[in-house]
């Protein structure tokens, strides 16, 4: 089960590089994010040697879906 920062987080992690620019209040708690990568719904990959950017993995894109929350 997912608490609502979880799945705000994941949802946000859902829209894409665009979705989490740092510059305003869409920022992802480190603490949410290392619970989805625990819960194996995010991983963090190195794109172009710059920092770690989460991507949902096949476990979260399926989660949305039975949530009836994917795009």
């Amino acid at each position: 089960m997912l608490s609502p920062h979880e799945l705000a987080t994941l949802l946000l992690i859902s829209g894409g590089p665009e979705s989490l620019d740092t510059t305003d209040s869409r920022q992802i708690d480190p603490v949410d994010l290392h619970a989805l990568v625990d819960k194996e719904l995010v991983r963090l990959e190195i794109l172009n040697g710059q920092r770690q950017s989460p991507r949902l993995t096949s476990d979260g894109h399926s989660m949305l879906r039975a949530m009836g929350c994917s795009r």
